[in-house]
């Protein structure tokens, strides 16, 4: 596990994240994740990833314009479950802000249940997108 000024509260992080200038508030964590500078974390539980992305992989990715696993700087999440190997951009916010129960929107990367945002697995959210 990589932490670097990370800020944890009455949450559990999983073994091997990268976690670097972040705040997790009442949230599960799981192996493998990734939260980018800026990122705040609450009232979530993160599935993690099966695999890494390597330092190349993401670089590539980045390049191409594409979202790579993990939560991208600036994300701000609660009251969400993510599922493995999402990729979550830069600049997110998923807080359900208009307290929507039910919603289902599979081309966009997400559902609502009972108010709560799921992410699936291998879902993207692209940067900047309001949930």
């Amino acid at each position: 596990m990589m932490l670097s000024l990370v800020q944890v509260v009455d949450s559990i992080v999983s073994h091997g994240c990268f976690l670097t200038e972040c705040s997790i508030e009442h949230s599960v964590v799981g192996l493998r994740s990734r939260l980018e500078p800026g990122v705040q974390l609450k009232d979530t539980v993160m599935m993690g990833a099966d695999y890494y992305q390597t330092e190349q992989e993401r670089s590539c990715c980045l390049a191409a314009g594409n979202v790579p696993l993990g939560i991208g700087e600036n994300t701000k999440i609660r009251n969400c479950i993510i599922d493995k190997n999402a990729g979550i951009g830069k600049n997110v916010i998923i807080a359900n802000l208009d307290n929507v129960e039910e919603a289902d929107r599979p081309s966009e990367g997400f559902y609502i249940r009972s108010g709560i945002t799921v992410i699936p697995k291998n879902a993207v959210i692209s940067d900047g997108t309001i949930i």
